[in-house]
């Protein structure tokens, strides 16, 4: 998790002069490794995101079954006859639905960006003040994270291969997600300027995703917890 608070910097193009970069990173990162998961935290708190949405039509049966062959496979191994297949179609029937393995492709992202955007304007409906905000986009993120495992990690892994005019919407609508935090962040901790928020920001991104795959995705309240609260040392709480 330490290691994921400095990795993540490689996944954005913050501009920030390199040694406060690192004096952040080396903090944010010595900060997680200190944190005992397993402590009780007074402001822990349980977030229930929305489960997987159920597939009602043709287009969004063809959507849930390539999620997770993305996930597996990587985007550029799978191929439509075997998304075909799992919906029970020839191949060449999903062109009535999608154009093509790129547009299934940008459609996944979509439904991650607006999945996560509900979550995150649910979960701010009743805090008290900045930082509990934070603890609840922390918790929220991890719980979606541990929801939506496969959606999250396509949307991550294969976002850059996007056409432009496709990836535009899915970066702009990442902005306006850590447009949220950063702003939160920053009411909570006023000493830290923009940049710097966004580092530390995108660090506990990467704390969760670290974290996650340290315990292999297996879900349960304790280690949804724990997570978030290796996500909190990150950013300094």
């Amino acid at each position: 998790a330490a290691l994921g608070a400095i990795g993540w910097i490689t996944m954005h193009h913050t501009s920030i002069a390199q040694r406060r970069a690192e004096e952040l990173l080396v903090e944010s990162a010595l900060r997680v490794a200190t944190v005992d998961p397993a402590a009780p935290r007074p402001d822990a708190r349980t977030v229930e995101v929305v489960a997987h949405p159920v597939p009602r039509t043709r287009r969004a049966e063809i959507l849930a079954a390539a999620i997770p062959l993305f996930a597996r496979d990587g985007f550029a191994s799978v191929t439509n006859g075997q998304i075909a297949e799992a919906v029970g179609l020839a191949p060449s029937a999903l062109y009535r639905h999608y154009s093509g393995k790129v547009d299934i492709l940008a459609a996944a992202c979509l439904q991650a960006a607006g999945l996560l955007a509900r979550e995150v304007d649910q979960s701010l409906h009743e805090v008290s003040g900045p930082h509990d905000a934070i603890g609840a986009l922390a918790a929220t993120y991890v719980a979606y994270s541990f929801e939506y495992t496969a959606l999250n990690s396509v949307a991550e892994a294969e976002l850059v291969g996007l056409p432009a005019d496709l990836r535009r919407p899915l970066v702009l609508a990442q902005r306006e997600h850590i447009a949220v935090w950063e702003q939160q962040l920053r009411l909570a901790r006023p000493e830290l300027d923009p940049r710097q928020a966004r580092v530390l920001v995108h660090a506990g991104f990467g704390v969760a995703v670290e974290a996650g795959r340290g315990l292999r995705w297996q879900d349960g309240p304790d280690r949804r917890d724990a997570v978030t609260a290796l996500v909190m040392g990150a950013l300094g709480f």
